[in-house]
């Protein structure tokens, strides 16, 4: 029991996980396969992008589909396409944002703007740091961080879980919160702290090339810099020590991780050599359980952290973890290579339906009978809200 992430529930399904990603391959454009409509050749504001089918999504526009094409493997298309079902993955990365809008009681904003205010508290020298955190010190941070984003300083509800978060992030103690952030070379050649650190490169048997951003890359002994751990923030309130035993085993935390520490190993811009990982951490302020799995009762069990958070070691050099991470990732580029060449991202109906935001419009949607199933798919969009980006064939 040495990695984790969230259990992949019908709750889980409620989180929303980040999906943009800097798009750093350079494909050719082409045009859809035979049966299929071509691509307009521009987006038009009284024509659909997209439109389903009994099939699954197809973009009708050239420009989106050209950046689909263009797509990094990442954690998140990982994910998407493989564990999950490619017409939402799609959907939800190129066209949910422009007809369905982002609120503060988003998730996804919530968590930005911590992230933002961690990043801003830890690119601080030490000596302007100090140890322990000072917390009126990540009260300035936390506060620029929400003049970045006034729509969440101006939300009560929104305002409030941010300050609970830094609160509960600043009493986690100095295994979380006093940490020496590993320095690297970017791009350009500048020294930089390792926070939200971009990496990118080459993975065996992948056709296309990885992306990953880190959120704070740390190394426990100064003196041999090249030793570091990864560290990420998650603001759910699920922490989860990852088995392949669990009743619903969500490999996609340890995947993640995995996939940047085997980046970080290939990363020469700072190191000839690159970096060695000891390991990696996730980091949940607002835990209030952790689950794991007994394997003596052969069940997993909910273990209380008492609002102090969890933070969840994982293990990034594990030979099994590695291979399927490698495997996950060219099932994706493929993947993406096959669909994007056709035209077709194919759908992949699970007991997760409810929660997709293409529920009411996709033929193949299964929707449960449960209640939270039924709410879930009460508060899709319909179709005459998301008309404007998709609609059904």
């Amino acid at each position: 029991m040495s990695d984790s992430q969230m259990t992949n529930t019908t709750d889980a399904a409620q989180n929303n996980a980040p999906t943009d990603t800097p798009e750093t391959r350079r494909d050719t454009p082409r045009n859809g396969a035979p049966g299929t409509p071509a691509p307009s050749a521009a987006p038009s504001p009284d024509k659909p992008l997209a439109w389903l089918d009994g099939e699954g999504l197809h973009f009708d526009d050239a420009k989106t589909l050209a950046a689909v094409r263009r797509k990094p493997v990442s954690a998140t298309m990982i994910s998407g396409l493989v564990d999950r079902c490619p017409a939402q993955y799609l959907f939800s990365d190129k066209l949910k944002d422009l007809v369905i809008p982002v609120t503060p009681q988003d998730a996804r904003i919530r968590g930005i703007v911590f992230h933002r205010a961690c990043e801003l508290y830890y690119a601080r020298p030490d000596a302007r740091r100090g140890a322990p955190i000072d917390p009126e010190a990540f009260e300035e941070c936390k506060t620029k961080a929400l003049e970045e984003h006034p729509e969440v300083r101006d939300d009560p509800e929104a305002s409030a879980w941010l300050e609970a978060a830094s609160r509960r992030f600043c009493a986690m103690g100095p295994e979380a919160t006093d940490v020496t952030v590993a320095g690297y070379r970017d791009d350009r050649g500048r020294q930089s702290p390792a926070l939200e650190m971009k990496v990118t490169g080459r993975l065996d048997g992948v056709g296309r090339r990885v992306f990953g951003a880190i959120d704070r890359l740390i190394t426990p002994n100064p003196d041999n810099p090249r030793n570091v751990v990864i560290d990420d923030y998650k603001t759910g309130g699920k922490a989860c020590v990852y088995s392949d035993r669990m009743r619903f085993p969500d490999f996609s935390y340890q995947r993640q991780q995995t996939l940047y520490s085997m980046l970080l190993e290939g990363d020469t811009r700072t190191f000839s050599d690159g970096w060695h990982l000891l390991g990696g951490r996730l980091i949940y302020p607002m835990a209030e359980y952790v689950t794991l799995h007994d394997d003596n009762a052969g069940t997993d069990v909910k273990v209380s952290v008492q609002g102090q958070g969890a933070i969840i070691r994982l293990d990034v050099r594990n030979p099994e973890y590695r291979r399927r991470t490698l495997d996950d990732a060219a099932k994706a580029s493929d993947a993406l290579d096959r669909e994007s060449e056709t035209n077709l991202f194919e759908y992949r109906p699970s007991v997760l339906c409810a929660w997709c935001p293409l529920a009411k419009i996709c033929p193949a949607a299964r929707i449960g009978s449960k209640e939270n199933a039924q709410k879930a798919f009460a508060d899709q969009p319909d179709a005459q809200t998301l008309a404007p980006a998709i609609v059904r064939a």
